[in-house]
C-alpha cells in the first residue's frame, strides 16, 4: 500500500503534449495530496472557424490547478512566444502567484495583462544561471538557450529528490545571429549534477541530421532580394527577431528601406531595441515616408505569416491600401516562416490572392529562407548525451512526436516515457501513475468571457454555420394568433427560397394552435415547444436543414 506521507516528484502536463501549442506543465514535490506545485508556461493557440468559431484564443482548461491554488508556489516563463505565455493574464489572476521570467519574455507577458487584466506587480525579472530563485521545495534557474525569439531559456528545477532539465523550446544553434547562442560549456556545467529527468522538446523529431543555423540565411536572402524589381514583402513572425534583423541588414546591403506593418511587429521590435536586444534596426523608416519612395527601395516586413487575417499580409493580399502601401504586379512575396500545421488552408488563400494580384510569392518549399527554431534528431541525440538524465520525458509535439523522440531516446539506451496532457508520472519512481490520470479540457477566450470548449455558445454558433438560424416573434395581443402575429426571420438559408416558404410556415404555425387547447395557449414553454417542433419539420422537409430555431413570445 502506498505510504502517504512520503514526498515524491510529479510532473503533469496540462497542455503541449500530444498537440501543437497551449504549453503549460506542472511539477509538484511533497507527500500525495500535499505536494507544492510551480507551473512551467502558459500558453495558447488559436481558434478557427471549422471548430472554434468566434473565439479569441484557447487554452487548455487550468481547472486543476485553481482547485489546488493554495499549493502553488510560482509560475516559470521559458520565453515569449503566445504558445507559451498568451494565457498568462487568466491564469496568474486566478493562482494570484509570482511570475517569473527573463526582461524581454516579461514585457511580452506583461503585454497580455494589458490587453486581458491582471497585477503587473506579480511579475519579476530574472537573472540567468547559476541565479535561482526559491519557490517553496524548488530551486529554479533560467539557463540561456538558442530559439526563433530572444532570451528562450531551459529550466534547471533543483527539488529535494534531484534535478529536473525542462529545456522550453531550443535548438542548438552556435551562431543565432540576435539571442543566445547554445553554450556546451554551461550544459556541460548542468550534466555534472545527477539528473533524474529531462523533460524535452519533440517538435522536430522526425527531421533527420542537425538543425541549420539561423545565420545561414543571410546571403540567401541577398541573392534573393538583390534581383528583384520591384516592392519586396517579407512576412515572418513578429516575435522573431533574428530574422527581422537579418532582412534588415540585407535590405540595407541591397539599398532599400525597411518599413514594418503590423501592430504586434512594431512592438516587439520596440521591446527588443527598450531591452538592449537590438541596438538599431537599420534602414527603418515610418510607414508614412514609405509612400513617396519608388518601389524598388523598399523592403515591409509584415505580420500575418500564418493567414491571420486582419495582419499585414493578409490586408494587402486584397489589392487596396493598407496603411498607405499597396502591392502591384512585378513585387515579391517571401514567406521567411514555416506554415504551422492546421494553417495551410488560410495561407494558401492569400498565396493565391497574391498571385492574382501579380505577386511573385515565394514560399519556404526550398528551405533557402527559413530554419526552424526545434531540434532535429541528432540535436536531440546530442542533448540527451550532455544532459545524461536518468528518465527522457517527451513534450512539446503531437503523439506521435512524443512517441519518435522516445523511441530516438530509449535507441541511445535512455529510459523514456511518452507523457500525454493529463498524464501523471512519478519521477522519482520513473512511472505513470495511471490511477491518477486527469481528465483535461480546454478554455476558450470569448470576447471578455472565459469559456469551455464545449459551451452550448459554441456548439449554437457550429450548427448555425452548418444549417441556419430561424427566428420566430409571436405577438399575443388577443386571445387568437392570427398571421400578423408571427414574424418570421431566417439566417443562413437561402433568402430568396425562404422567403417563398415563409406564408406557408405561418400556415403550419396557425393550425398547430388551431388543434392546440386553450390550456396550450395559456403556457409560454408549451407554445415554444409546439411552434419550434412545426417549423423543424418543416425545414427538413421543405430544405433538407435542421436549423436552429428561436422562439420568443410576446
Amino acid at each position: 500500500m502506498e505510504n502517504m506521507t512520503n514526498p515524491r516528484l510529479i510532473y503533469l502536463p496540462l497542455g503541449g503534449a500530444a498537440e501543437i501549442g497551449m504549453n503549460m506543465y506542472v511539477y509538484g514535490y511533497g507527500p500525495k495530496g500535499k505536494e507544492r506545485f510551480i507551473v512551467v508556461d502558459t500558453g495558447v493557440t488559436f481558434p478557427d472557424m471549422e471548430t472554434t468559431p468566434g473565439v479569441n484564443l484557447i487554452m487548455a482548461d487550468y481547472t486543476w490547478l485553481v482547485e489546488r491554488s493554495s499549493q502553488v508556489e510560482a509560475i516559470f516563463l521559458t520565453h515569449g512566444h503566445l504558445d507559451h505565455v498568451g494565457a498568462i493574464s487568466f491564469i496568474s489572476q486566478d493562482l494570484g502567484v509570482p511570475v517569473y521570467a527573463r526582461e524581454f519574455s516579461k514585457r511580452i507577458a506583461l503585454d497580455c495583462v494589458s490587453e486581458y487584466g491582471g497585477d503587473r506587480k506579480q511579475f519579476h525579472s530574472v537573472d540567468i544561471f547559476p541565479e535561482r530563485i526559491a519557490a517553496g521545495p524548488f530551486q529554479v534557474s533560467f539557463v540561456p538557450i538558442s530559439h526563433s525569439t530572444p532570451e528562450s531559456s531551459s529550466l534547471i528545477i533543483d527539488t529535494p529528490a534531484g534535478r529536473i532539465v525542462h529545456t522550453g523550446d531550443f535548438k542548438i544553434d552556435p551562431d543565432p545571429v540576435i539571442g543566445d547562442p547554445f553554450d556546451e560549456e554551461v550544459w556541460g556545467e548542468i550534466s555534472g549534477t545527477e539528473n533524474l529527468a529531462l523533460v524535452c522538446d519533440s517538435t522536430n523529431a522526425f527531421n533527420i541530421g542537425a538543425g541549420r543555423s539561423e545565420s545561414e540565411l543571410g546571403q540567401n536572402l541577398v541573392d534573393l532580394i538583390q534581383d528583384c524589381d520591384g516592392m519586396v514583402i517579407a512576412t515572418t513572425f513578429a516575435s522573431h527577431i533574428a530574422r527581422i534583423y537579418q532582412i534588415s541588414l540585407v535590405a540595407e546591403h541591397c539599398g532599400r528601406y525597411v518599413i514594418l506593418l503590423g501592430r504586434a511587429m512594431t512592438r516587439l521590435v520596440n521591446h527588443a531595441l527598450e531591452v538592449g536586444i537590438l541596438s538599431e534596426l537599420p534602414n527603418l523608416i515610418p510607414v508614412h515616408e514609405a509612400v513617396n519612395l519608388p518601389r524598388n527601395s523598399l523592403v515591409i516586413l509584415a505580420t500575418g505569416s500564418q493567414g491571420e487575417p486582419r495582419a499585414a499580409t493578409a490586408q494587402l493580399s486584397r489589392g487596396g491600401k493598407f496603411k498607405g502601401i499597396r502591392v502591384k504586379r512585378g513585387d515579391t512575396l517571401i514567406y521567411s516562416s514555416k506554415t504551422i500545421p492546421g494553417n495551410e488552408v488560410a495561407v494558401s488563400k492569400i498565396q493565391n490572392r497574391f498571385v492574382e494580384l501579380g505577386v511573385n510569392v515565394i514560399d519556404d518549399s526550398s528551405g533557402l529562407y527559413h530554419v526552424s527554431g526545434h531540434p532535429n534528431q541528432s540535436d536531440l541525440e546530442k542533448l540527451h548525451k550532455l544532459v545524461n538524465p536518468n528518465l527522457v520525458i517527451p513534450m512539446h509535439g503531437e503523439y506521435r512526436h512524443l512517441q519518435k523522440h522516445a523511441e530516438l531516446a530509449m535507441n541511445s539506451g535512455y529510459n523514456a516515457l511518452v507523457v500525454p496532457n493529463g498524464s501523471m508520472v512519478d519521477i522519482t519512481r520513473e512511472e505513470v501513475l495511471r490511477e491518477e490520470k486527469e481528465h483535461i479540457g480546454r478554455l476558450c477566450v470569448d470576447g471578455k468571457l472565459l469559456i469551455g470548449s464545449r459551451d452550448i455558445s459554441i456548439r449554437d454558433r457550429l450548427k448555425i454555420a452548418q444549417n441556419g438560424l430561424v427566428s420566430i416573434y409571436l405577438i399575443r395581443n388577443s386571445d387568437k394568433i392570427t398571421r400578423e402575429d408571427i414574424i418570421i426571420q431566417a439566417a443562413g438559408l437561402s433568402e430568396e427560397f425562404f422567403a417563398e416558404y415563409k406564408g406557408e410556415l405561418k400556415t403550419k404555425i396557425l393550425a398547430k394552435f388551431y388543434e392546440g387547447s386553450e390550456r396550450l395557449y395559456s403556457r409560454e414553454s408549451s407554445i415554444k415547444g409546439m411552434v419550434a417542433k412545426a417549423t423543424k419539420k418543416f425545414c427538413i422537409d421543405n430544405f433538407g436543414k435542421s436549423p436552429v430555431i428561436q422562439i420568443s413570445v410576446r
